[in-house]
């Protein structure tokens, strides 16, 4: 049974494919996707890590690239690099253990990850169970405290060992935390952008492009204009908001790097049924 798509992929994808011009996009399987945090990242690293886990499941680099476990059956070779800001550490680290959310009384301390599945189906369908190790080994968790520790990696990620490259992906979560200046932030996008396109060259599957996903706060988002994200590919731009109303609390996905910004934009409702679940419709 292939992975279902993620939230944002299948949001990314509807809403390519309302638009009347779709060679606006460089090529319609990339995923190159800004997303600006809702404010307490709960959402935004959800999703994000939703969307690892998906491209991980549904990869067509499943043969093993030297990392030494495949004789074992636990191949560990690296298909998402998940970049992770410091002050927002909690995740479980890398090596196969599941992401269960932790609980603790620390301010800023962030619940992750919420559980996402689509309305009908459950979050533990067959070949979409996150407690897989298979799946979760490939995820490779890197944790920065500066932006320069970014930079660093995505300056060496074409040197390392083949098998410790991201054939799939690469997310930095939390990235608006270590912006300081926008000199800083058009450098890691262009370093982003660049380190997808070496990967996928070196990697030689033209099939399985490099997904690069970022996140930011709404503060760090607004301090450049979207025309300089374009220039970086970044042509998926996505807000999260949150609409309260009758005691309810219903959620947006909606896209900002549209030429109009009138009501007809694309948004994309998904609902946080309960403190650890979102349940999404597309």
């Amino acid at each position: 049974m292939p992975s279902p798509l993620s939230f944002l992929q299948a949001a990314v994808s509807s809403k390519r494919g309302s638009l009347a011009a779709p060679s606006f996009f460089t090529d319609n399987n990339d995923l190159q996707l800004l997303l600006v945090e809702d404010d307490n990242k709960t959402l935004a690293y959800s999703l994000a890590m939703d969307t690892a886990y998906s491209l991980v499941s549904s990869s067509s680099s499943l043969s093993c690239r030297g990392c030494g476990f495949s004789e074992k059956n636990a191949c560990r070779c690296c298909k998402v690099a998940m970049l992770v800001t410091r002050s927002s550490q909690n995740i479980s680290d890398q090596g196969g253990q599941s992401p269960h959310r932790k609980r603790n009384n620390n301010e800023g301390d962030i619940p992750f990850p919420l559980w996402c599945h689509q309305e009908g189906t459950s979050n533990d369908v067959a070949g979409y169970d996150r407690d897989q190790s298979e799946v979760l080994n490939h995820i490779h968790i890197k944790y920065v405290n500066t932006i320069q520790d970014v930079i660093k990696y995505l300056a060496y990620v074409p040197s390392l060992p083949k098998h410790m490259m991201p054939s799939s992906g690469i997310f930095i979560m939390g990235l608006g935390e270590l912006v300081t200046q926008q000199m800083e932030l058009t450098h890691v996008l262009s370093l982003l952008s660049d380190a997808g396109c070496v990967l996928e060259n070196l990697l030689g599957d033209s099939s399985n492009s490099t997904t690069l996903v970022a996140t930011l706060n709404q503060q760090t988002y607004s301090s450049l204009p979207h025309s300089v994200y374009k220039q970086f590919g970044f042509s998926d731009i996505a807000a999260i908001q949150n609409n309260t109303s009758n005691s309810a609390t219903s959620c947006e996905l909606v896209f900002e790097d549209q030429k109009t910004f009138s009501s007809s934009r694309a948004s994309f409702s998904f609902t946080q049924t309960d403190e650890d679940t979102i349940v999404w419709s597309i």
